[in-house]
């Protein structure tokens, strides 16, 4: 069976799409600066659009990139139809409609897998079965942060910080800016996804979830 790296990027609707989700922003009742109260509302307004990109009733995905832990196969699905790009992956690690293979991520179990399954399901894209036949996600969908957590799910850590607590390496960026840095530089974007990937099987190997990739496979040590 295969392992899958996996990391989603995501960004919000389009303005027209979410014009009947976005909430009346109003400044403190006692402003009476009609410039400071329509910064203020801008402001407020920019901020709810970019935490729509973290739900899936809000959001989409922009990107979803892959990396093979055993062939170092790189890969991104990132055409602009997010349906097509949702229908690619589950066609990557679930030909037959069933997975075959591992898919691991970084709090994939809590954000990445359940954003794909509500886009799946709000375009109409077949899901693999194992992910919405029962209360849990199958054993195959292997969380980085769940490891580290030792099963208190209080403990919380980042990428960029458990990365660099074992010694393999920093992220480039920022997901909050993934958005923004996709409509104005697509290859810097996706490098970013790139090392986010490396960074989670670095991690992944280091905690031992997956085993050492053979050393007869390409360097990790490329972003």
């Amino acid at each position: 069976m295969s392992n899958y790296i996996f990391d989603i990027e995501t960004g919000p609707r389009s303005r027209t799409e979410l014009a009947e989700c976005v909430p009346t922003f109003e400044a403190p009742s006692n402003w009476k600066d009609s410039e400071k109260i329509r910064a203020y509302v801008a402001e407020k307004e920019a901020e709810w659009f970019q935490s729509a990109a973290l739900s899936a009733l809000t959001g989409r995905v922009l990107a979803i990139g892959y990396l093979d832990a055993v062939t170092d196969e790189l890969g991104y699905f990132a055409s602009g139809d997010e349906a097509a790009d949702l229908a690619a992956f589950w066609h990557l690690v679930a030909p037959t409609g069933y997975l075959n293979a591992d898919l691991i991520g970084f709090s994939s179990n809590r954000f990445d897998l359940p954003f794909m399954i509500r886009r799946s399901w709000h375009l109409r894209v077949p899901v693999p079965a194992e992910l919405v036949s029962g209360r849990w996600l199958p054993s195959q969908c292997r969380d980085v942060l769940d490891c580290w957590r030792c099963g208190n799910r209080e403990d919380s850590v980042s990428l960029d910080r458990l990365a660099q607590f074992l010694g393999v390496g920093r992220k480039n960026g920022s997901g909050a800016h993934f958005a923004s840095q996709w409509a104005t530089d697509p290859s810097g974007a996706l490098a970013y996804l790139a090392n986010d990937l490396r960074l989670t099987l670095r991690c992944a190997v280091a905690l031992g979830l997956i085993a050492q990739p053979s050393a007869s496979q390409p360097s990790l040590s490329s972003p």
